[in-house]
């Protein structure tokens, strides 16, 4: 039975499952019993008061009309069950008409056999208690026939039958209402010996739905020693799901085992079965091998695709004990996957929301998740990563990414962990090995200038409605740190203002003794001191501010006289302005060079101190 929330899969099975078992076993078998204890008197009276033994529950009829004969036919109207002491309602079942032709002698063997069956207005609550037990159990002392099987076994015969405007609802344990309305159901078989054929139409949690199913005969689903085969397709107004396999528990479509497609054209059913809603325009297909095992769901050897990215990898769902969220565990690897695409569709824009209005709360799911992803590229923020990877966990409302990692820097990773609870986001990432002037193609700035492979380390935190409001209540650290790489020759007598570079070109470079860049961070203002830059030609030292709320830079940058040659004018250059338009000019004197304090060791924490300890432009 569902729980709090389930997969979608999971889900309309069991719409199929309990649409059939709950509306026919339920209310059809009442019927059954009613016919025994009809056929030896005629009175209301006496029928109400061995149907409540019976299941020991009071039994209500409003009238009843037999006619003798075989087969026997039946009549009722306003049938009633009481539901258990412990139900959130008075009544578990109420229906407003039945009638029935039974054939007599099942009533003998205890299995029911109607060659015809109607019923009308039907209404079923089922639900559990706090110990999973269902209120369609009922007490030990019942007897007589099979009114609500217990298993396969003691399912019965439907010859014809046709069930119009009935509702079920599923309380679960955590007093979540799930609501299958079925406006029509018919359920056909010339004997008990052939396949069986159902269709019914109606709606899951307000999502319309039709289901088309063809099954084993009513002989093998009593034969509880062989597998039940079933057919089915299940069409939305969006989504279309197909299933084709065994089942050993079919009552409960549990031991499921089979093939199972989904093909959704938007996930406006997926996600409106789970009472939410969206308008998102996200097409996705998904087929796999379906396995159920008492309350764990697996999908193996899974394909499909999500908008334009392909996927393959395997799904699977472990419903909660009481009380407790669904888990739900992805193991993904894609082809691509464009995470700017699929916001832009959640968002109903023309482009993914701002990165400063995006907020830091978990998403209101009232599941579990898991997550071990792969994308050989990932497009976000316009850009491409590289051998991407995630592995996190949502649970509890709190967000926890173990590792994401992609490559940068032709051959050198990038390595992050971060967590999310309470509106408050901490992050660490360390970049191993990446060659600058790759790292500079990927940032859009011309590469060649300086060479080497470079490391990185930061650590940051912030509090927050939202990213922008965040950034205002936040600090951290990080490390830039270049050995043993080069620098253009040209590029230092720019830096250097050498009036040599008037009049030629020079070329080659110059090895880089040291590159370090230490940055400390305060509520969105990060600081950047020291910046130093040891090469044979010239010593460059600068800094500056980071304006992350506002997206602005003001950097300076100097070279030390002495170290470079006769010709150098050793002017200060100031970079400054938004990140989209930045600018370079000259300072006037050194008056206009805007020192910074340089970091100090207490600032910094322990592997980032290491990694500045390990450059010589560290003092």
């Amino acid at each position: 039975m569902p729980k709090d929330r389930r997969s979608h899969v999971g889900r309309l099975a069991r719409a199929a499952a309990i649409g059939l078992g709950g509306l026919v076993i339920l209310l059809v078998l009442a019927t059954g019993g009613a016919a025994l204890w009809l056929s030896r008197a005629d009175l209301t009276s006496i029928a109400e008061r061995g149907a409540s033994d019976t299941l020991g529950r009071r039994v209500s009829l409003g009238s009843l009309h037999v006619d003798w004969g075989n087969p026997l036919g039946i009549e009722i109207r306003d049938l009633a069950i009481a539901n258990a002491s412990w139900g959130s309602k008075p009544e578990m079942m109420r229906v407003g008409r039945i009638s029935a032709l039974v054939d007599l002698g099942s009533l003998f063997r205890g299995v029911l056999h109607y060659e015809r069956l109607r019923i009308a207005d039907a209404a079923v609550v089922l639900e559990r208690d706090g110990g999973g037990n269902g209120n369609w159990t009922f007490g030990e002392g019942a007897t007589g026939l099979a009114l609500f099987p217990k298993n396969r076994t003691e399912f019965p015969t439907l010859i014809d039958f046709i069930g119009d405007r009935g509702l079920i609802t599923y309380r679960t344990r955590s007093d979540t209402l799930l609501s299958i309305r079925l406006d029509h159901v018919a359920i056909s078989s010339p004997t008990e010996d052939a396949p069986a054929r159902l269709r019914a139409e109606g709606a899951y949690n307000d999502v319309p739905a039709r289901l088309d199913a063809e099954t084993d005969s009513y002989r093998t689903l009593r034969d509880d020693n062989v597998p039940f085969g079933a057919r089915f397709t299940l069409g939305g107004r969006d989504t279309d799901i197909a299933f084709n396999g065994k089942l050993w528990k079919p009552l409960d479509f549990d031991g499921a085992r089979g093939e199972l497609s989904i093909n959704a054209r938007t996930l406006a059913d997926i996600i409106g079965v789970m009472s939410g809603k969206t308008q998102a325009n996200v097409p996705l297909s998904i087929g796999g091998i379906l396995r159920r095992d008492g309350d764990l769901w697996s999908l193996a050897a899974a394909k499909g695709q999500v908008k334009q990215s392909d996927f393959s990898g395997a799904l699977s769902l472990n419903e909660g004990e009481s009380g407790q969220p669904d888990d739900i565990a992805l193991d993904l690897a894609f082809s691509t996957l464009d995470i700017d695409d699929l916001a832009r569709s959640f968002a109903g824009g023309d482009g993914p929301p701002r990165l400063s209005a995006i907020p830091l709360k978990p998403s209101a799911l009232t599941v579990d998740m898991t997550a071990a992803l792969t994308a050989l590229r990932a497009t976000i923020g316009g850009r491409d990563l590289h051998s991407a990877a995630l592995q996190g966990r949502l649970a509890g409302g709190q967000v926890r990414v173990k590792d994401l990692s992609f490559a940068l820097g032709g051959g050198g990773t990038v390595h992050m962990a971060a967590s999310l609870a309470d509106r408050e986001l901490n992050m660490q990432a360390r970049l191993s090995r990446a060659r600058v002037n790759a790292v500079a193609r990927t940032l859009g700035a011309t590469d060649g200038e300086i060479r080497g492979r470079m490391d990185g380390a930061l650590t940051f935190s912030m509090t927050g409605p939202t990213v922008g409001a965040a950034l205002k209540r936040s600090e951290g650290a990080a490390v830039l740190a270049l050995r043993n790489g080069a620098i253009a020759r040209s590029l230092v007598e720019r830096l250097s203002a050498d009036l040599r570079s008037l009049f030629r070109s020079q070329e080659g470079t110059v090895p880089v003794s040291c590159l370090l860049g230490v940055v400390t961070m305060k509520n969105g203002l990060a600081v950047l001191a020291p910046l130093r830059l040891e090469s044979a030609d010239a010593t460059a030292t600068g800094g500056g501010e980071i304006d992350l709320p506002n997206d602005k830079l003001d950097v300076t940058i100097k070279t030390e006289p002495g170290s470079t040659s006769f010709f150098a004018l050793d002017i200060p250059v100031r970079i400054s302005g938004p990140f989209g338009r930045l600018s370079a000019e000259p300072l006037a004197d050194d008056d206009d060079y805007p020192l910074k304090q340089p970091a100090a060791a207490h600032e910094l924490p322990p592997d980032l101190l290491e990694m500045a300890n390990g450059s010589r432009c560290w003092e």
